[in-house]
């Protein structure tokens, strides 16, 4: 896919990014690996051409308040994926809750209880 003027380039991006945050709101699971795919390629190709632009001067302010706002949904979309993955993590324990291993091995809800000092204790009969 090839841009040839920044005003192009910055409409094929933010639709992809659309359809993305429309995906991941509506939770598609199915679409939101090629739709990624795609948004992260455009973003590679949008690092090179970048500097292409600031040498040839073409880059204005317009274009860098597009980039911000496009900053910023992404990480709209960084959080609603990350609220997504908490939902189904808790579901999966509630269905399965064997399948979740603790973070502290051995303990309770407080972890570990207390570890012998290699000392032995005083053996009567």
């Amino acid at each position: 896919m090839k841009h040839t003027n920044p005003e192009s380039y910055f409409d094929a991006l933010e639709a992809h990014f659309n359809q993305l945050a429309s995906a991941v709101a509506q939770g598609d699971a199915a679409a939101l690996p090629a739709l990624a795919e795609q948004v992260q390629q455009l973003a590679v190709n949008l690092n090179d051409v970048w500097q292409e632009w600031q040498q040839q001067s073409v880059q204005n302010e317009a274009m860098t308040q597009r980039l911000k706002s496009l900053a910023e949904g992404l990480r709209l979309v960084r959080t609603n994926l990350l609220r997504r993955t908490a939902l189904v993590e808790q579901a999966l324990k509630l269905i399965i809750p064997a399948s979740v291993d603790p973070t502290y091995a051995g303990g309770g809800a407080y972890g570990a209880g207390p570890r012998p000092s290699g000392r032995f204790g005083v053996i009567s009969a």
